[in-house]
């Protein structure tokens, strides 16, 4: 009897690794992700970075955030989620620096989505200093500490940063993500959300076993 248990564990264990080696396989380079030419660096190095190129105004964005915002809550603990916006669509520079300004005051958890959903759902026209200086009045920041982080020197370096990192990745467009500097994700080729977070897994755990 014992016998029979063990070898139907050992069957289990092989069926399991079998599986997992199958999904794997299944995710290729240039077809599902692309090693990037010159690798960047990472915000922190202890962890694996995935990072998210993404523009408060690009409705594929803001269609991804719930997926994004489920993925968040079951991602394993060695990722490190890190969100850049990007400069390159347009009215996109207002947007980028009001994140960055959300950032400095510690409010992108309680302000990310309802921003999105000012622009989307609720068709905010908030492109510029003054529109989004208003919105963050709801947030009890007043305009002219909004006025002052937002074109201050810090929010100014993050923007070049992120205009830099994006050109230097060669982002074709949002969303799109980077695993720990190495590896763009090939949206284009991936079927549906639950797979893009599949070959973000699949790479996040690459660079953490080393393999």
């Amino acid at each position: 009897m014992l016998r029979m248990v063990t070898a139907l564990l050992l069957s289990l264990g092989l069926a399991t690794g079998v599986a997992a080696a199958e999904e794997h396989a299944r995710f290729a380079v240039d077809t599902h992700y692309k090693v990037l030419d010159v690798p960047g660096s990472v915000d922190n190095p202890g962890k694996v970075e995935v990072r998210e190129f993404f523009s408060y105004g690009c409705p594929h964005c803001y269609s991804l955030e719930p997926a994004v915002d489920a993925w968040l809550e079951e991602k394993p603990d060695y990722i490190d989620y890190v969100r850049t916006p990007v400069l390159f669509l347009r009215n996109a520079e207002p947007l980028a620096r009001a994140y960055y300004v959300e950032d400095a005051l510690g409010l992108v958890d309680e302000m990310h989505v309802p921003l999105f959903d000012a622009i989307h759902k609720h068709r905010e026209p908030l492109f510029s200093e003054p529109a989004l200086a208003n919105f963050f009045r709801k947030y009890d920041v007043e305009p002219a500490e909004f006025s002052k982080l937002y074109g201050s020197f810090g929010v100014s370096t993050k923007i070049r940063q992120a205009d830099a990192l994006s050109k230097k990745y060669q982002i074709p467009g949002v969303p799109n993500f980077v695993v720990n500097g190495k590896y763009l994700v090939l949206r284009e080729n991936v079927k549906n959300n639950e797979e893009l977070f599949k070959v973000i897994e699949y790479l996040a755990n690459k660079e953490n076993t080393g393999s």
